[in-house]
């Protein structure tokens, strides 16, 4: 008999979602090695292989919209809408295809990053099916619909998928969540770093210069004029791509070389637009934050309510961080005292021990770690 299987589905909006699941993948397959795990996402296949290798299939597709992104820093309300519009008119068989995939795998439990998909298509499997979020996308298309009013049965249809959910694991910084009727909180999560700050900086080359990293969610960010980062010569930024034409204190680092959470770990600062991603793994390693606004999108309010509450934290305008002018901004937050309240960053193992109980998988763990019996049995 194969061993039961979880199945993960991912919105690929930004890469904070892939990155927190990954990290409760991790913590699953530390809980229940027998098990096997999917991620059903349009998020990229390598950031699953980086941190899982083989211990994870990628089964690539849309799940969901997310929103309609110019760039980083500039989203499209309209396009948004309209987009999750034609999705949902496909959703009868979609949900149907999903099911029937779900039993074809021998789904046992479906954890949902917020696809309102997920939960549908679980329910239909005769499937429980569990939700980790801070932010629900009824919550973030609410204030769009208010201007686009003909695109209001979205939010009913959102809502009434994310009510088929048997449990919400509702974690830190959160907004509205109100269209799941089980809620449960548990703590930050954060992915588990492998190497440790001076490790990081010896790889780059670093001596005692603070080390900055510029981290936009996985989007394209257009403009920035880094010919006038050369001045900023108190400082080393890294960037997780390489940079043509960058004056030498700007360093191009490929995650093949170093992974962006060892970079945010290793940093004495992180510009950012904030997402939870990032968001995440700067107060779990309580790094300085420089962060700019995102459009209209209402995240960003609890998110930046907490990196003033348990880090230093200052905002910059879009217009000085494509501009350059770094250096004020740089200067309020590296090495400055940080607050004295700190959130705890152990929602993964939490969530892992969770899912196993609620999927009833438990039990079937245990017997899995007998003595005599293959942890790797059945693996995908």
């Amino acid at each position: 008999m194969s061993a039961p299987a979880v199945v993960f589905y991912i919105t690929g909006h930004g890469l904070g979602h892939a990155t927190r699941m990954i990290a409760v993948m991790q913590a699953l397959r530390e809980a229940g090695p027998a098990l096997r795990l999917f991620a059903r996402t349009s998020a990229p296949r390598a950031l699953f292989a980086a941190h899982l290798g083989e211990e994870v299939t990628v089964v690539p597709g849309a799940v969901d919209v997310g929103t309609v992104q110019h760039d980083s820093l500039r989203l499209d309300k309209r396009a948004s809408l309209l987009a999750y519009a034609a999705f949902l008119a496909e959703r009868p068989d979609r949900v149907t295809g999903e099911a029937r995939w779900l039993q074809e795998v021998g789904a046992a439990l479906v954890v949902g990053d917020i696809p309102p998909l997920a939960f549908e298509a679980a329910a239909a499997a005769g499937v429980p099916g569990i939700a980790i979020t801070n932010f629900s996308w009824d919550w973030i298309y609410a204030s769009y619909v208010a201007e686009e009013q003909t695109q209001a049965p979205l939010l009913r249809q959102i809502r009434e998928a994310y009510a088929r959910a048997a449990l919400l694991l509702r974690l830190p910084l959160h907004g509205d969540l109100s269209a799941f009727p089980v809620v449960r909180d548990i703590p930050l999560i954060a992915r588990r770093v492998l190497r440790d700050r001076s490790a990081v900086r010896d790889a780059l080359g670093l001596t005692e210069e603070p080390l900055v990293l510029l981290s936009f969610g996985g989007f394209d960010l257009y403009g920035i004029d880094f010919g006038r980062l050369g001045a900023l010569t108190g400082y080393r930024f890294a960037v997780s791509r390489e940079v043509v034409g960058a004056p030498p204190n700007v360093l191009g680092v490929p995650q093949a070389l170093i992974r962006h959470d060892e970079l945010v770990a290793a940093a004495d600062a992180v510009i950012t637009k904030p997402g939870y991603g990032i968001v995440s793994e700067c107060l779990a390693h309580r790094i300085p934050v420089v962060y700019t606004s995102r459009g209209e999108f209402a995240e960003y309010g609890p998110l930046v309510e907490g990196l003033h509450r348990y880090t230093a934290a200052t905002f910059i305008s879009n217009e000085d961080l494509l501009a350059g002018r770094w250096e004020p901004a740089l200067r309020k937050v590296v090495g400055a005292v940080l607050p004295g309240e700190r959130l705890e960053a152990t929602g993964a193992a939490v969530a892992a021990r969770i899912l196993l109980e609620a999927a009833g998988l438990a039990a079937a763990v245990g017997e899995a770690r007998r003595p005599g019996r293959s942890l790797r049995k059945g693996v995908g």
